[in-house]
């Protein structure tokens, strides 16, 4: 393997489309990277995807590593026609390890067949920040205990299943109450803290990658720089401190948390010469290309990065060796009757209620007398769900009552909110759809003061559960 090679090797990229156009393929022969990332741009369906798969190898001459994240709930890439599990915190919601293994199973078994081998889950941050804008359900808990247990479960059924696994987000990104997508957040937290609580599910799950995210931690490290371009993160704490002889693997390179204050170009460089192993470039074709002639220029000239190079290549080989030997199961086996009704069984035993009425459940559509639902919208960047605007069970059950959904945006004022309570009925049961009202004033104060008025009110929380905890909130599912 020459040069030119052994650095593509080294990059985990993005397509931009669902098939191999003319600037795909000169990007792929140019770059030549050891692992390619499918997002739902790239997927129409599971024919497709293996036909696309396929592609790429032609194209490359090689089988790089196909990944995708396919964490369940509101972060699958792989929906329509697919088997469709609910999200780590629904799962947890069960109290059942054992579901984890089921729908980790029954992903891990589809992806498989389609040619995806390395899943980019599960998320171990442990979500002990209410406010925290980009995990929240994502996540199996607010406990190191909980996580793990359900974690480690779904870590090794995805192996069963034929799928390498990516324990995300190291060092740990719960606490946080900055998206990375969009800056670079800041944990002043003391090593003993992450030690007793965020790495523990790094250090107590063996898994196949790590992804090293972007977030600063001023107690651990010298200089403001994102750990996924940190010496003290990717090597002293990740190599030397746990011990990790996996794959590090990039979170992408392009988010804000890296871009607004380093070049593309920059990026690449600290993150290998830190200790990063696949640098990981999703978007706009230019800037891989790009990078990947820089990066290379730069280690022709440097016996430092040379030998990094040397290092993370036998990494990323062995790891890409392992995912591309899987024997692909079945297309047949995608979305069988039987994986779907485990699916819905699990999502079913996620549904949680908090009644202080219990004779609210099961609901009396006869004495529904209003419906209100927040326009639903895309709260955390790497979400791809299907609803936008007013949730499809809110007009099923309007429809049902023959009664209308009054909707309200999720950042309505307080203002709004409390010209919409004056309207409001005072007798039979007025239902109210949220979206993390929590983290909005305006609902807030909806919920508060609809909660005064005759008339009973039951909520139905579509995102994070901490709806059901609001001041005045008595009922809620």
């Amino acid at each position: 393997m020459n040069l030119d090679e052994a650095v593509g090797r080294l990059f985990l990229i993005g397509i931009p489309g669902p098939e191999i156009d003319s600037e795909t393929e000169k990007t792929l022969r140019e770059v030549k990277p050891g692992a390619v990332i499918l997002f739902s741009k790239n997927i129409v369906d599971s024919a497709q995807i293996r036909n696309l798969v396929n592609e790429i190898e032609r194209v490359l001459g090689f089988k790089p590593a196909i990944a995708t994240d396919q964490e369940g709930g509101i972060v699958s890439r792989l929906r329509e026609g697919f088997s469709v599990s609910p999200g780590a915190m629904a799962i947890a919601a069960t109290g059942d390890v054992e579901n984890s293994s089921i729908a980790g199973r029954i992903m891990a078994r589809e992806m498989n067949a389609v040619g995806i081998n390395w899943n980019l889950a599960p998320v171990v941050d442990i979500n002990c920040n209410p406010r925290n804008p980009g995990i929240g359900v994502r996540s199996f808990g607010d406990s190191p205990d909980q996580v793990i247990a359900y974690a480690k479960a779904f870590v090794e059924s995805m192996r069963i299943g034929g799928v390498m696994s990516c324990l995300k987000h190291f060092p740990g990104k719960g606490r946080a109450d900055v998206d990375a997508h969009l800056d670079l957040p800041t944990l002043d937290v003391s090593f003993s803290t992450l030690d007793s609580f965020e790495l523990r599910p790094f250090r107590e799950i063996s898994a196949d990658s790590i992804m090293p995210s972007h977030i600063y931690f001023p107690q651990l490290q010298a200089s403001r720089v994102p750990a996924s371009m940190s010496r003290e993160i990717l090597t002293d704490l990740a190599r030397n401190v746990l011990n990790y002889q996996g794959v590090l693997v990039a979170d992408d390179l392009g988010m804000g948390g890296v871009s607004n204050y380093f070049s593309p170009e920059e990026a690449a460089i600290e993150g290998l010469k830190n200790g990063m192993d696949y640098l990981t470039y999703c978007h706009e074709p230019e800037i891989q290309r790009r990078v990947k002639r820089y990066l290379t220029r730069k280690i022709e000239r440097s016996s430092e990065l040379e030998a990094r190079l040397q290092e993370s290549l036998k990494r990323v080989e062995s790891f890409r060796m392992k995912a591309v030997t899987f024997e692909k199961n079945s297309l047949d086996e995608i979305s069988s009757s039987e994986n779907q009704r485990a699916m819905q069984e699990i999502s079913d035993r996620s549904i949680t209620a908090i009644l202080d009425d219990k004779s609210l459940l099961p609901l009396s559509l006869s004495s529904v007398s209003a419906i209100y639902s927040v326009r639903l919208s895309r709260l955390v960047q790497v979400e791809d769900g299907p609803q936008r605007g007013i949730p499809k069970v809110a007009k099923e059950i309007a429809q049902m009552v023959d009664c209308p959904v009054i909707d309200y945006a999720a950042g309505m004022t307080v203002e709004e909110a409390n010209e919409l309570v004056s309207s409001a009925p005072r007798k039979g049961i007025r239902v109210v759809f949220t979206e993390n009202a929590h983290l909005h004033d305006g609902q807030r104060e909806f919920l508060m003061r609809l909660s005064q008025r005759t008339g009973r009110t039951l909520v139905i929380a579509l995102r994070n559960p901490y709806d059901a905890f609001i001041k005045g909130v008595n009922n809620c599912v």
